[in-house]
């Protein structure tokens, strides 16, 4: 992981800060991620990192919150300045990918503040009631892995193993097909 409390990261150039988390592994790339600064980093690093499959549900909604979506959720679109909607086209891209399931929930990197995003799924629900609507509007099946209070219980489920003996009138010639 860097050690980006250690280091002036703001002090690096684009490239720099883009060859230091290419060389991360997926672990410590979210455990970088969830630090970033949105005010210190540009789009572009933050667009990369954010394209990375190996990004999680938790880390994804962490870096969507982290950028201050409640400021822009309602504004005018053409009211904003210039850097202003390159970092609301960014949320766009975290808010789709995060709704169309590109980033998978991982029980090993839960969210750190739980509350923040239950907040912001409240204030969604608000809207909703007032028959009004934020930009980001967030699937709530696809993030309650995430915000719920049972998350990533089914993952320790055990899978079916059927017992041997048990393959029934055609399990002999079809089984190997799908195992």
């Amino acid at each position: 992981m860097l050690p980006m409390s250690e280091r002036n990261w703001s002090a690096l150039g684009e490239e720099e800060q883009l060859w230091m988390l290419k060389s991360l592994d997926a672990e410590a790339l979210c455990l970088a991620a969830r630090e970033l600064s949105w005010k210190t980093s540009t789009t572009g690093l933050l667009g990369w990192v954010c394209a990375q499959r190996d990004l999680d549900l938790g880390t994804a909604m962490t870096i969507f919150l982290n950028g201050t979506p409640h400021i822009y959720n309602h504004a005018d679109r053409h009211k904003l300045s210039e850097e202003d909607r390159k970092k609301c086209a960014l949320l766009d891209a975290i808010c789709q990918r995060i709704n169309c399931g590109f980033y998978l929930p991982d029980p090993k990197r839960p969210m750190a503040d739980i509350s923040r995003f239950a907040g912001w799924m409240k204030s969604q629900d608000q809207d909703r009631q007032r028959r009004g609507k934020g930009r980001w509007v967030f699937n709530p099946v696809i993030v309650a892995p995430m915000i719920s209070e049972i998350r990533f219980e089914a993952r320790n489920r055990r899978k079916f193993v059927p017992a041997s003996g048990t393959r029934g009138l055609l399990g002999g010639w079809i089984s190997p097909l799908f195992a």
